[in-house]
């Protein structure tokens, strides 16, 4: 039976919450994941690839910066090891209403450029590509 959330509420505690973002998951559906992004202000997300997982994004307030890269390394291990240089890559700017659709194997990050507003998103993605926790929590590897 269909459930109704308000608010774009997507899951009761947050999934994961940092001084950078906080990301609400829903996996009642057997397979779709709902998920819900805030993004403080001046702040961004560590940045993950798409595994197994295609994605749609919906802002739905702040302003922003997406980034999209794509590795030459298309494998297993793309996205992950940098020196293997980047076959493409780009950055689209956010607003409220922008819809994304990322890939399977994209790196993505979300980047919040204002100084007083929050970033707020929703992603839709196919449970075969979650890994029992938000994606966002993957560390980009190229700030280590």
């Amino acid at each position: 039976m269909a459930k109704k959330y308000v608010n774009f509420r997507v899951g009761g505690v947050p999934e994961r919450k940092d001084e950078d973002y906080t990301v609400w998951t829903n996996d009642l559906l057997s397979k779709l994941i709902a998920s819900k992004t805030v993004v403080d202000p001046c702040r961004s997300t560590y940045g993950h690839r798409l595994l197994e997982s295609e994605v749609v994004y919906v802002v739905i307030s702040g302003r922003g910066t997406m980034e999209i890269v794509e590795y030459t390394n298309t494998e297993e291990g793309h996205g992950h090891d940098p020196s293997h240089g980047i076959m493409h890559k780009d950055e689209y700017a956010l607003a409220a209403g922008d819809v994304i659709l990322a890939e399977e194997g994209d790196y993505v990050k979300v980047i919040n450029e204002s100084d007083h507003d929050q970033l707020v998103y929703l992603r839709i993605f196919d449970k075969a590509g979650w890994r029992g926790r938000s994606p966002d929590i993957d560390k980009d590897p190229q700030s280590k």
